[in-house]
């Protein structure tokens, strides 16, 4: 395996920034979460790392070696396309050994058929093996194209994954994360992994780099980006519900809707934004002074808990809580019990800060 460099990488698609000055590195062995929303750039960063497409300005390094300009057959690494790119005239078992098949490849026939077992029962595509890829759905050709990366990550100096479960169904992409992530640890392999899912980039990855527009916004553990968000673009992409941010109009007066109250927790702070998290926020059923007044707009049970959406004035507030606490009809009115202390401060430009 290999260190992976990228230095300063521009990618531009005429007038369009595409990759806008991106750095960082991803160590041997180190499993990389690259989290975006769709068209932020993710598929263009491994399609230059993997070689298909040439950087316009900066340079990408595996250990100490300059990649620009290297033949994609050249740079040993494996990868999974989230168009799948299957060879249609071949089997699912012919298109998971490919890579294995190459003239640079000395893998015997009898680790070949192990590598095959072992991936096909991992992605549960043991019955497809005798199958042609137009014979097969939608989320089992991604995981015949996950396979065919798969079969060669011990081999490769990295293992790029465009999406890699986007596209299976619900039980099988949260059964398949952990799987996936021990399956690729056993292997010491290093990875870069795209995804849209924030909660596949925290319960997998060692670090995460957020992409926004082309640029890195933060590049740091999930612990970190899930506590401390750089900024009001990285909050609002983590969490499910997601974040509610409350615009500060002077010191310590928050805007919630067409209400204004004064929280003397945050006289001392310079505070512009104020995100409180879903989890934060308790529901009333009866009136209370200190509480905040809002009627119910739609409820979402799941499982044990439920998503609450609020309308106060015309702000939509997001809470998350147990089911059994009680459950709320549409245009009930309630009562918000929000913790603040628990908020997250942001300052006049979007950036994270603490207590004064």
């Amino acid at each position: 395996m290999s260190r992976i460099q990228i230095d300063r990488v521009t990618k531009k698609y005429g007038k369009v920034i595409a990759i806008n000055n991106l750095s960082f590195s991803c160590e041997d062995s180190e499993l990389i979460i690259v989290l975006g929303k769709p068209g932020a750039g993710k598929s263009t960063l491994l399609r230059m790392l993997a070689g298909i497409e040439e950087p316009n300005e900066g340079q990408i390094y595996f250990g100490n070696n300059l990649m620009n300009g290297v033949a994609p057959e050249k740079r040993n690494v494996a990868m999974a396309f989230e168009t799948y790119a299957l060879y249609p005239h071949f089997l699912v078992k012919q298109n998971m050994l490919s890579p294995l098949m190459s003239p640079n490849n000395t893998i015997d026939k009898n680790l070949r058929e192990k590598r095959i077992h072992e991936v096909s029962q991992l992605l549960e595509i043991e019955p497809l093996l005798e199958r042609k890829p137009s014979q097969l759905s939608g989320g089992q050709r991604q995981r015949v194209s996950l396979a065919r990366a798969l079969v060669k990550a011990e081999d490769t100096n990295c293992v790029f994954l465009d999406e890699p479960i986007s596209h299976l169904d619900a039980r099988l992409r949260n059964s398949l994360r952990g799987e996936l992530k021990k399956y690729l640890k056993d292997k010491k392999a290093t990875v870069i992994y795209t995804t849209a899912d924030y909660a596949e980039a925290l319960g997998i990855a060692d670090r995460i780099l957020i992409i926004i527009d082309g640029t890195v916004r933060m590049f740091a553990s999930p612990d970190k980006v899930f506590d401390e968000p750089k900024d009001l673009g990285v909050a609002n992409m983590i969490g499910d519900p997601k974040i509610n941010i409350f615009e500060v109009n002077g010191k310590g007066t928050i805007q919630v809707g067409d209400l204004t109250p004064t929280l003397k927790y945050f006289e001392k702070v310079q505070a512009k934004y104020i995100g409180i998290r879903p989890l934060d926020i308790n529901i009333m059923s009866s009136k209370n002074l200190d509480l905040i007044p809002g009627t119910v707009y739609v409820t979402e049970p799941i499982g044990y808990d439920q998503i609450v959406r609020v309308m106060v004035g015309s702000k939509m507030i997001n809470i998350k809580m147990p089911l059994e606490n009680n459950t709320f009809a549409i245009n009930q009115p309630v009562w918000l019990d929000i913790n603040w202390k628990n908020g997250l401060i942001f300052d006049n430009d979007g950036m994270l800060k603490g207590l004064d």
